[in-house]
């Protein structure tokens, strides 16, 4: 495990502690030892409990897909701003492609349906006096083909993807990162079912045609920690899905509101990924994991790189309390919700989308 020596935090946060973003070691689940992965599947799970967020190391990822990842964005946001907008998120209607800075949602009014407690950060008045972001997006999802039943019968979020022109090798090896990633959730999924005193593979029944998310990000830095807080990298949110898997580069940037409310840093090491829980896996939970509000800030003088995989479920799947997380001291705390209606309502209010869109 190599870690990366960091420049001082912002003045409004501070570098995490030892322990408060627990890094967790992933060697033992390949070892074929029962008790290991009980053992990684407590710490998982005690880190959900306690602050949602965790770093892995010694995944089964090989770190030259991660480097060839980030080259593949920097390759990509080094394009002229035209050629990016022949892939504008705007054309799509299945919230794909290029979404630049400054950019949210283009109007086309508000689609499907959540319940209450997800996306509590995003109320009405929150959306309407948010400020513009800093970073720019290239995002993709499933690569399905023109005869999926899906894409055909027009179901929302299932589409093509957008594939930029003049970038040899782009489409195969961001395709081939997904597939990894899409891999590495499945893992990760068992070792939250075995922390929850499930089945390994009880969460693979909502995994067959996942709405998973690769979105490669581009970030410029701030001149101040002022206009840092005054349009913020990346708002202070939380992820709406199952679970993210992101990859921050040496420069750093992620921060993470702790219990007491501070903002604390956390801290890139080489090759790792940052996991953290979102409101679906949250409510499925029946809040037993937390999903942690978190922002990037770029106060360190130069351009930033992440990739997140957004490992969201079916679109159909029905979100409900789990069987393990509820008793009679724990009643349910929430409506069951579908998982895709939840996300393309939260789509709809803050990306483009063709006039298409279901």
């Amino acid at each position: 495990m190599t870690s990366i020596t960091a420049p001082a935090a912002p003045a409004l946060s501070r570098w995490a502690n030892a322990n408060e973003i627990p890094v967790i070691d992933f060697a033992p689940l390949s070892s074929g030892n029962a008790e290991a992965a009980e053992r990684v599947a407590r710490e998982v799970r005690d880190a959900c409990e306690q602050i949602g967020f965790f770093t892995i190391v010694n995944h089964p990822v090989p770190a030259p897909l991660i480097r060839n990842i980030f080259r593949q964005a920097e390759r990509f946001f080094a394009l002229p701003e035209e050629a990016k907008m022949q892939v504008w998120m705007g054309r799509s209607n299945t919230f794909r492609g290029f979404l630049p800075m400054d950019q949210g949602a283009s109007g086309t009014g508000t689609k499907g349906k959540a319940v209450a407690g997800f996306q509590n950060h995003l109320a009405e008045e929150t959306l309407k006096a948010r400020k513009p972001n800093r970073n720019e997006v290239f995002q993709i999802a499933a690569e399905l083909p023109a005869d999926d039943p899906d894409l055909l019968a027009g179901k929302p979020l299932h589409g093509r993807n957008l594939w930029p022109d003049g970038l040899p090798g782009f489409r195969e090896d961001v395709l081939g990162y997904y597939d990894a990633m899409r891999d590495f959730a499945a893992l990760l999924a068992s070792v939250f079912a075995r922390g929850l005193d499930l089945s390994p593979d009880y969460f693979a029944q909502f995994y067959r045609k996942p709405l998973i998310q690769l979105r490669l990000l581009h970030y410029l830095p701030h001149a101040d920690d002022q206009a840092a807080m005054e349009g913020g990298a990346s708002r202070a949110h939380c992820d709406a899905g199952g679970f993210t898997m992101l990859q921050q580069d040496q420069t750093g940037g992620l921060e993470v509101q702790s219990r007491s409310g501070e903002w604390i840093v956390v801290p890139p090491v080489e090759n790792a990924f940052v996991v953290n829980i979102g409101d679906s896996m949250k409510m499925w939970t029946n809040h037993r994991f937390a999903s942690t509000l978190h922002r990037v800030v770029n106060r360190y003088g130069k351009e930033r790189f992440s990739i997140g995989v957004f490992a969201n479920p079916d679109y159909d799947t029905v979100i409900s309390p789990l069987p393990t997380c509820v008793d009679a001291a724990n009643p349910p705390r929430f409506d069951s919700m579908v998982a895709g209606d939840a996300l393309l309502y939260l789509y709809s209010r803050v990306w483009p989308s063709s006039a298409a869109a279901a």
